[in-house]
């Protein structure tokens, strides 16, 4: 069969490999930040994180969302005038979310449903449908961590931001100005979602320049790797001289090393 009508989901967390682009008129929707809509009950993100947008229960979950009506009728009203537009020529739609399981194959499979009814020769492909279950972000009942950013237990704030907040530890830290960033979202270390342990890192790297200074940032992965919260969390430690704080692999390289 000849398509006239192209229809691509991905995720944008993924860059490989990206969505073919055709000899077509291209259009784009980003749903990342459109459709805001992870179940509010922990157990059945759980089983949705499992499935995809084209298990019926996710599928009609999205579609349902506020907005997606919207979206789906726009997207058809545009390609609709692109392909007249087009005189023959093939049109492109390519259709995003953050992990493109979800959101993006629902909204991609129910605009070219509705394009097959007008009569378009449509093709569907869902570029990243397959790719790893997205990782539970609910909070966690028995995560101190968690507790702080969700049910108000007591800690002293120091800078909030949408997905993330920096907080002074507990125990007042190594040295005096010691602080944690941590993400909103329960995520139990670095190698969980490389996206949040970027956006942390970033919100560290913000949270520094903006006060100045030299600093250590430092994260762990396991027990035997000292960390004791299984919240992600980075430490940004200030530095001066002669502090004394004896942190990992401080020796001088090879470069470093005075001649002999």
């Amino acid at each position: 069969m000849t398509y006239d009508v192209f229809i691509d989901s991905f995720g944008a967390r993924w860059q490989d490999p990206p969505p073919p682009r055709y000899r077509a008129a291209v259009l784009g929707i980003n749903l990342t930040n459109q459709l805001l809509n992870p179940p509010d009950d922990p157990a059945l993100a759980d089983i949705v994180a499992q499935q995809t947008g084209r298990d019926a229960g996710v599928r009609d979950y999205v579609l349902s969302t506020p907005g997606a009506a919207r979206i789906i009728n726009d997207a058809v009203h545009e390609l609709t005038a692109l392909r007249a537009a087009a005189h023959g020529r093939p049109v492109q739609l390519l259709v995003n979310c953050w992990y493109g399981r979800h959101r993006a194959p629902a909204i991609a499979d129910a605009i070219g449903q509705r394009m097959r009814e007008a009569g378009a020769r449509v093709q569907v492909n869902h570029h990243h449908i397959d790719r790893p279950p997205v990782p539970r972000k609910h909070p966690r009942p028995d995560c101190p961590f968690c507790r702080i950013i969700h049910n108000g237990a007591p800690a002293q704030i120091v800078r909030e931001w949408a997905d993330a907040l920096a907080i002074v530890p507990r125990s007042g830290g190594c040295t005096e100005g010691h602080l944690l960033v941590l993400p909103r979202g329960h995520v139990t270390d670095f190698t969980t979602d490389p996206v949040v342990s970027a956006t942390v890192q970033m919100r560290a790297a913000e949270l520094a320049q903006d006060l100045s200074g030299q600093w250590n940032y430092l994260t762990s992965c396991g027990s035997d790797a000292t960390q004791t919260v299984f919240h992600l969390h980075g430490h940004l430690v200030p530095r001066r001289a002669g502090d004394n704080l004896a942190l990992p692999e401080t020796r001088p390289t090879r470069e470093q090393e005075p001649t002999r």
